[in-house]
């Protein structure tokens, strides 16, 4: 380690272990008093209308977003005037927390009750450079019938064939349009990064975007349930970005002690250790980035990230 990041990564470490034994369960008894929506200003000046009862709310109140490490590590490395495509928008997390490292974000979000809450955070927030469009993208003009999963998280409900209802959840029939052509539709002439966020339907939306992504060669992030899917549906994801590069990040290891975890985060400074693979282990990758060539790796990660967030 350089002797100029000793201090730093000191204080990202003090920082952190403060949030995590004390902020942070403060947080978590303070929102169990909470029953209905209400308004929350996070420490970096956002502002959201929080759901108590839903995952990614529950994250941004406690922690001061949702996957922060994340979003701290993509922030300040995309180049001037660069666009992004986030697919699976839910409620606005990431396209507000990135809203300064581009020029324009298009948010899609079919879901109407969480495009309705997308749309007020967005105006809350006053951030005329993103747009919302309440559809889905896939690889063809289609009505997907999606069964809501009201508990944790209305974004992470799955597609259903038929359209019987349940006692706990409902069907909702949503627009679907072909990804490419939507978006040259919307006069998108360039992309630089795609975020893919959607329950079992992240093969379409890439089928429906090769084309697209073979002329922008952008950065693409999506999720990949590892023990849940094989080596083979994975080729199936890789054979729509076509000579890409795969990136795992790798933060200390979930199941590392507390002691291991301090002097990971010293020696990092919390910032992930990008790792290149071609076939997926058994487990959860949250995200992984994919990139079309080394050069553009290579100007992504030497670009000066962003300072480590106070919170």
């Amino acid at each position: 380690m350089q002797i100029s990041h000793v201090l730093p990564n000191a204080m990202y470490v003090v920082r952190r272990s403060i949030g995590r034994t004390i902020v942070e369960p403060l947080r978590r008894r303070r929102l169990a008093r909470e029953s209905h929506v209400f308004i929350h200003r996070t420490i970096r000046g956002y502002i959201f209308k929080l759901d108590p009862g839903q995952s990614i709310d529950e994250a941004i109140f406690v922690e001061g977003w949702f996957e922060g490490r994340f979003l701290e590590f993509l922030q300040g490395r995309f180049e001037p005037g660069a666009v992004a495509l986030d697919i699976g928008a839910n409620i606005g997390n990431n396209a507000i927390h990135l809203n300064r490292d581009f020029a324009e974000i298009h948010c899609f979000e079919p879901n109407p009750e969480v495009f309705r809450r997308l749309t007020d955070n967005i105006r809350s927030n006053r951030l005329d450079n993103i747009r919302l469009h309440q559809v889905g993208l896939g690889d063809c003009d289609d009505t997907l019938m999606f069964r809501e999963n009201p508990a944790g998280d209305l974004g992470a409900g799955v597609s259903v064939e038929d359209d019987q209802p349940s006692v706990h959840s409902r069907i909702l029939h949503l627009p679907v349009f072909e990804a490419g052509k939507f978006v040259n539709r919307l006069g998108i002439t360039r992309i630089d990064f795609i975020k893919i966020d959607v329950e079992g339907y992240k093969l379409r939306v890439l089928r429906g975007l090769r084309a697209t992504i073979a002329v922008n060669r952008p950065i693409v992030s999506f999720k990949f349930q590892g023990h849940l899917a094989g080596p083979e549906d994975f080729g199936k994801l890789t054979a729509c970005l076509p000579d890409y590069q795969f990136y795992d990040l790798e933060h200390a290891p979930a199941s590392a002690s507390t002691l291991e975890k301090l002097r990971w985060n010293f020696r990092h400074g919390g910032a992930p250790v990008l790792k290149r693979f071609d076939r997926p282990a058994a487990r959860t990758y949250e995200n992984i980035l994919a990139f079309p060539s080394p050069e553009v790796f290579s100007r992504f990660t030497n670009r000066p990230p962003a300072s480590p967030s106070s919170a």
